[in-house]
This record gives C-alpha cells, structure tokens and sequence, in this order.
C-alpha cells in the first residue's frame, strides 16, 4: 500500500467507540507526540531491509536514542540495528507457542546480534528460571500480552521490566496498590 492508502485507514474503532475515525500517524508524528521522559518500542514487523529507513526517520525527527527501544521477531533486524546506532536498545522477540527453543538458544541468539534484551510472549515458560538466565547474562526481559491484574502481578515479582498490555491504567494502578500494601 501507498502513504496515501495507509493514512485513509481507520484503526481505533476495533478499541472502542471514542476512538472511532483514528488515523494510522506517521511514524514522524508518532515521534512529534513523545514526551521528554518516555520511551518508545518500535517493532519491527519485516526483515532487515527496513533499517536503514527506520534509522533514517529516527535521526531525521532527532529522537533521543535513549528514548527508543527497537524489538523484532527478526534476528538480522536486532543485529543491523546495533550494528549500525549500537545506542539504540533492541530486543530480540521471542514467542514460545511457534518454536520449542531453549533459554540456551536464546541467550546464545541474544548474544549473537548484541540483543539488550528479549520481549517474550506471556506463557508459563516465562518463569524465574527464565529471567534469571537472561539477567544473569546482562540481559533485560520484557512480557507481552499481559492484560490480567493476577498474571501482571506474578511478572512484576519476578522482576521482570517492562509488561505490555492492552490495558496500561488497569495494570498500573493494580500494581501501585500491591506496592502500597
């Protein structure tokens, strides 16, 4: 599709009815919306060819490379990255349901492309054993889909840093609760 076709779409009614007629930003836009102190993931959904592109919009709408956090399916995508800006943080995603891989492999991948950490699906193979190995190799863990408060609390036990979630003010406020308590 074309910019011109992609800016026609609507994407927010799927959310809910205030978000009806929601148009896809550029990611230019996207960039124009941050705030001084927040980070932003960019995931990366095709091969290593979109680099040099992706690179150019972050240098081009001057983004602080400590803001931004590339994550991908990809390994040659995570490893281009670093290979060009090694500032920008990557994570490796990885999805238990589609591969029996082993925390070895994946931290041997991880290693590979200079990943700074691994985005891992919400399974029961994201346990502490998991999360230790990674850490134990300087490596940071994030969590996604993590919409329930039970399952968001268990992750933030273990230490985990980041969760996604389609349901940021939900989980957060459930988990300022747990740390007042």
């Amino acid at each position: 599709m074309t910019l011109k076709e992609i800016k026609l779409l609507e994407c927010g009614s799927w959310f809910g009815k205030s978000w009806q007629d929601e148009k896809i930003p550029e990611l230019g836009e996207v960039f124009s919306l941050l705030p001084k102190k927040k980070d932003i993931f960019i995931e990366v959904k095709t091969n290593e060819v979109i680099v040099p592109y992706l690179l150019d919009s972050i240098n081009k709408d001057k983004v602080s490379s400590d803001q931004i956090t590339i994550i991908s399916f990809y390994p040659k995508v995570i490893q281009e990255v670093k290979r060009t800006d090694p500032n920008i943080k990557c994570n490796l995603l990885i999805a238990f349901d589609y591969k029996e891989i082993e925390i070895n492999e994946i931290i041997d991948l991880t290693l590979s492309v200079d990943a700074d950490g691994v985005g891992a699906q919400n399974h029961k193979r994201l346990n502490e054993e998991f999360i230790q190995s990674l850490r134990s190799n300087n490596k940071t863990v994030h969590v996604w889909t993590v919409n329930s408060k039970k399952e968001a609390a268990e992750y933030s036990k273990l230490g985990i840093n980041t969760i996604t979630t389609n349901k940021p003010l939900y989980l957060r406020k459930h988990l300022e609760q747990l740390k007042l308590s």
